[in-house]
């Protein structure tokens, strides 16, 4: 069985987006000859050349009225023909030598966005950074000239993604598809170099992928071949999809997790049984009972042209840098979400309600293997929430093995991530985490099942900081019943979060009702009420009204510039009511609540690991020789000294586990001295976990 998986244009531009990449491995393990082909980075390279730039200025060239930037962009279209490539080139990191060139001489030419570089955060040491920011600030100039003069739903991460938006109807959508643009003759040159000697599933992750799908397998179908999607946008927008038109694109709608339904569907077109399930043809809906497929834990690249991706630096945000910049091999510790209830989330859906941990000894051989395949030793976990106790067996097994890698992902602000926990994953490889705080209020995080507290988070932070964990938050507001002065509150209890240092980064969304949450199943709890409205096309997001809210409108733009401000660590002892240009009243949260909340006793676990360097006895005390310096444990009685000797050997990686009782057991002595002992070892490295 043959198969080819295509990625539609657009998503990153710097990692290829997993989806197909997981598929691939658990195909590729059932014997299927998997293929891959990202057409988003293909078509970005394509539009982004010297041709491609040549076609972009002819079409300018012919139109009366352009907006100024873009006259002054056909003034300099001989710069630009010249300056694409090595931009291109530089930001593959295949030409370093670029880098001069854009920062001392008058090489790119200078856009809107370029005009506006800010070099300040770039120190004299840190040249390819700040020359890599100007060519995607370049790179970004160019493509708002593509979307301004010759296709408005050109972006470099998306592709009409405004005609999928739920509710969409489909209308639209088909109407695009009968015209040509310029970025669609690139794509059509690139869907006509897909081989048609096997059936092509496409991914649809985001409504960003939508068209570019659509038109990919209307083209291909159009030639004979067989076309299947799938995809999270087919997930949660097409799951009751009654629209004809759709099969002159698609021949099926794969749902849920695509391991089983895409096995399915070949081994029935293949001429085996009808075991097709959870999928959706022009016959109708497939849903035969079969054994579902255990969850598939990392990606496998395999034939996709990794050195095709750009490494763009579009940001200073140090946790936007991580999704945007370099790139990241892709890992899961647990299918699902192992909360699952809160509020605004698709608790209903499997990819969150099916939890499914992985094998942490197969998921370490992976990684070794993915190191190996593709040269970085970099891992993006994608769980909807990696679990403490995953996260713990993941990092023991890193060191174990002795492997060097670098990792980060999302996880609830759990008060299971003690400090030394923390402290262990950052010994691991762990440089960052997301979570979501999302309003920093406990009536209403109460009231969506969040499961945390203010307080909790807030220490949750401190510990991943204190082990020197990047720590990103997501924060929502507008949630049902949220009033305006609980935003304001909340605002108020983020400012608070950052001038304790516990925050790098963080990002505010505004709450959007879904179908497939609890908030839609029971409306009147949440005090949401859900006008009449068509459903259309795609139909994952639902208008909803909050009678018992506030104004939220009034913080769509307040909200992002203050969290701008701090996240360059300025205003931070400036009162949240002043951001607002209308009166309004001030916080009732005291100036003081997180930094009460950090003095509370933090737990700790019981199992000892040694994270330490190498330990030497001398007269009166241990020497410990960690990568940053050499320090000393005083320990007045040489048999202490020998027993906490032996303890941070039986506590180092890879023995058997090692109690606190235990080890305490092994002193003959007072237990203070022993206490105390382990303490001054645990500044050091000796953890408790």
């Amino acid at each position: 069985m043959r198969l080819l998986l295509v990625q539609p244009p657009l998503t990153q531009l710097n990692t290829p987006y997993p989806g197909t990449a997981y598929l691939a491995r658990f195909l590729g393990e059932k014997g299927v000859d998997v293929s891959q082909r990202d057409l988003g980075i293909e078509l970005v390279h394509s539009l982004f050349s010297r041709e491609g730039l040549s076609q972009v200025f002819e079409e300018m060239e012919a139109q009366e009225e352009l907006p100024e930037p873009a006259w002054r962009a056909l003034a300099l279209a001989d710069a630009h023909l010249a300056a694409v490539g090595p931009a291109m080139r530089f930001l593959q990191g295949r030409d370093s030598s670029v880098a001069h060139r854009i920062l001392h001489t008058a090489f790119l030419p200078v856009g809107p966005r370029l005009e506006r570089a800010d070099l300040e955060g770039f120190g004299p040491l840190s040249a390819q950074d700040a020359a890599r920011h100007l060519a995607t600030l370049y790179l970004a100039d160019l493509a708002d000239l593509v979307t301004a003069c010759v296709e408005p739903g050109f972006g470099l991460a998306r592709y009409q993604h405004h005609l999928a938006l739920s509710p969409a109807p489909f209308g639209p959508l088909w109407e695009r598809l009968q015209g040509t643009s310029l970025v669609d003759q690139h794509l059509d040159a690139l869907i006509q170099s897909l081989p048609l000697d096997a059936p092509i599933g496409l991914s649809v992750p985001f409504p960003g992928n939508l068209y570019g799908a659509l038109r990919i397998g209307r083209a291909l179908k159009a030639r004979g071949a067989t076309v299947w999607m799938g995809g999270g946008y087919v997930n949660t927008e097409l799951r009751e999809v009654t629209e004809p038109r759709l099969w002159e694109c698609v021949d099926a709608l794969s749902f849920d997790d695509g391991e089983g339904p895409i096995l399915a569907l070949l081994e029935h077109h293949n001429g085996g049984a009808d075991h097709r399930h959870r999928t959706l043809t022009q016959a109708g809906w497939h849903q035969a009972q079969v054994q579902r497929p255990p969850m598939t834990s990392a990606a496998h690249y395999g034939d996709l042209d990794l050195s095709l991706y750009l490494d763009l630096l579009d940001t200073l945000n140090p946790a936007h840098r991580l999704w945007s910049e370099g790139r990241w091999n892709k890992l899961t510790l647990a299918h699902g979400c192992y909360w699952k209830r809160c509020a605004f989330c698709d608790v209903s859906l499997d990819y969150i309600g099916r939890y499914e941990p992985a094998r942490i000894e197969m998921l370490l051989d992976q990684m070794e293997e993915l190191v190996e395949e593709t040269g970085v030793s970099g891992f993006h976990l994608v769980d909807e929430a990696a679990p403490p106790k995953g996260l713990r067996d993941l990092a023991l097994g890193i060191l174990d093995r002795g492997l060097s890698v670098t990792f980060w992902g999302n996880i609830r602000f759990e008060k299971a991530f003690t400090p030394d926990l923390c402290r262990l994953l950052s010994a691991a490889g762990m440089v960052a985490v997301t979570g979501g705080l999302e309003v920093a209020s406990d009536r209403l995080l109460e009231r969506m099942a969040k499961g945390v507290t203010v307080e909790q988070v807030a220490r949750c932070a401190q510990a991943f900081s204190q082990a020197g964990v990047m720590v990103h938050a997501y924060l929502m507001y507008g949630f049902p019943t949220q009033t305006e002065q609980e935003t304001v509150d909340s605002m108020e209890l983020v400012r608070q979060l950052f001038a304790a240092g516990l925050l790098d980064s963080a990002f505010w969304h505004r709450f959007t009702l879904t179908r497939h949450a609890p908030v839609h199943a029971d409306p009147a709890k949440f005090g949401v009420v859900i006008p009449k409205y068509n459903p259309g096309f795609g139909a994952g997001d639902v208008p909803h009204l909050d009678p018992q809210g506030g104004n939220h409108d009034r913080f769509d733009a307040v909200l992002p510039l203050a969290l701008e401000s701090w996240l360059r660590r300025r205003d931070l002892d400036r009162p949240v009511h002043t951001w607002f240009d209308k009166r309004q009243a001030p916080t009732t949260e005291p100036p003081d609540r997180i930094a009460k909340a950090l003095l509370a006793p933090q737990p700790r676990g019981q199992r000892l690991l040694w994270i330490g360097g190498g330990v030497w006895e001398e007269e009166g005390s241990l020497v410990v020789h960690n990568v940053d310096g050499a320090s000393n444990i005083p320990l007045n009685d040489p048999d202490l000294a020998e027993w906490l000797s032996e303890v941070i050997e039986a506590a180092s990686p890879g023995q058997d586990p090692l109690s606190v009782q235990d080890a305490l057991a092994a002193w003959d002595g007072a237990p203070l001295m022993a206490k105390g002992a382990l303490e001054a070892a645990g500044e050091l490295g000796l953890l408790q976990v």
